[in-house]
């Protein structure tokens, strides 16, 4: 993630033509809605095209469409075959009859390019001559089957414009034959009305991870990280995974770690609030690395720093922000130093945490990135014959 100079954005069409579907696995659950509904807000009518079912690895049973307030009218939830497959789902339907019962005039399609999902509505927008955008997340150029990157080559050709996640996105995307503009967009931080006050300096320092407890993420490194401090300190894990059984409960000095599964996305600011530090120690692998970050945001916005290793995008958020330290990934005790570092330091932690609030509030807010969509969908439909 890079900062960008900002772009002036197209004059707005006339009301008639502000009619815009996108398709969002991710908009199955509401938090992820935020973003479309302001641009409803903005006189768009949209249509939000969902999987009428959804499949979590952490949940047992299929998850169903939530509905944001002021969502209602929008949501259209489609059936899929290979719920919880990102890149491998499709939709029952017929994409072009709903783009015609929606009378879209643009499209964005919230899926990687080299996905199902984008190669299915790419067809269907090509055919009725509907611009439409994708969005680029990955950030390594992984050896795909022939049949992929000859998919990935068309819809890149096609599409209007790409809504890359990161710098290392943006590359990748025009590397990849991209003919359209590639722009900026990235994850929205969730719009909490509040952010929890600071928690008593006489509690253990406790150190916090949110996400998936799975190997990529490093969890070993902050284990053994956390085991070189002195004691008494905590380890508080905000999230689930196969790994759960092997770190919950195992020791640190001066106690035990503690995991807190199942938290909605409205727990989380009170969960953020009970740290000292967040931690995102992943590690990459041949086939991923971290692609944004969104933990790291989203506790600089409840005032928490943040020390984060130099996997993907993770050294480009924190410089970006200024919110926190960055180690080598897989080094337990250069994190070790910087979480020391921190915890003798109150006023350093202070600093960190607000210039780095300050910062994603500024970046990632709901309406910033909304600014960068609709410049975008603008952008695609003043380069369409007429505009319409």
């Amino acid at each position: 993630m890079s900062a960008r100079a900002p772009t002036a954005i197209p004059p707005p069409p006339p009301p008639g033509r502000r009619r815009l579907l996108v398709v969002s696995h991710s908009a199955v659950v509401n938090v992820n809605q935020h973003l479309y509904r302001e641009l409803i807000s903005r006189g768009w009518d949209l249509t939000l095209v969902v999987p009428s079912r959804w499949r979590h690895e952490y949940a047992s049973r299929p998850v169903r469409p939530q509905i944001l307030p002021g969502m209602e009218s929008a949501l259209r939830p489609t059936p899929i075959v290979f719920p919880g497959s990102r890149q491998r789902h499709l939709y029952l339907a017929r994409c072009s009859t709903l783009l015609r019962q929606a009378a879209a005039r643009v499209a964005f399609v919230d899926a990687e390019p080299f996905s199902l999902p984008a190669a299915q509505w790419c067809g269907a927008c090509v055919r009725l001559g509907v611009p439409f955008g994708v969005q680029c997340a990955e950030n390594i150029d992984r050896s795909l089957p022939f049949p992929v990157r000859r998919s990935r080559a068309r819809v890149l050709r096609y599409a209007a414009f790409v809504a890359a996640r990161s710098a290392g996105a943006a590359h990748l995307a025009r590397a990849w034959g991209a003919t359209g503009e590639v722009g900026l967009l990235p994850f929205p931080l969730p719009p909490w009305e509040s952010v929890p006050a600071s928690a008593p300096l006489a509690r253990p320092f406790t150190v916090g991870f949110a996400g998936r407890l799975v190997q990529s993420k490093g969890l070993d490194t902050l284990l053994a990280a956390v085991r070189l401090l002195e004691p008494p300190v905590e380890l508080l894990l905000l999230g689930d995974g196969p790994l759960r059984s092997d770190l919950e409960g195992a020791s640190i000095p001066g106690g035990r770690v503690r995991v807190l599964p199942g938290l909605r996305h409205d727990d989380m600011p009170a969960a953020y609030g009970r740290l000292d530090v967040l931690a995102l120690p992943s590690r990459s692998t041949p086939t991923w690395k971290e692609q944004f970050g969104r933990v790291l945001t989203e506790a600089l916005s409840c005032g928490v720093p943040v020390v984060g290793s130099d996997s993907g995008e993770i050294p480009n958020l924190i410089a970006l922000t200024g919110g926190g330290l960055v180690f080598a990934e897989g080094d337990p005790r250069e994190l070790s130093a910087r979480l020391a570092s921190l915890r003798a330091d109150p006023e350093k932690r202070r600093r960190l945490a607000d210039v780095g609030r300050s910062a994603v509030l500024r970046l990632f807010s709901v309406a910033v990135v909304a600014d960068e969509l609709e410049r975008l969908l603008l952008g695609a439909l003043a380069r369409t014959s007429g505009g319409s």
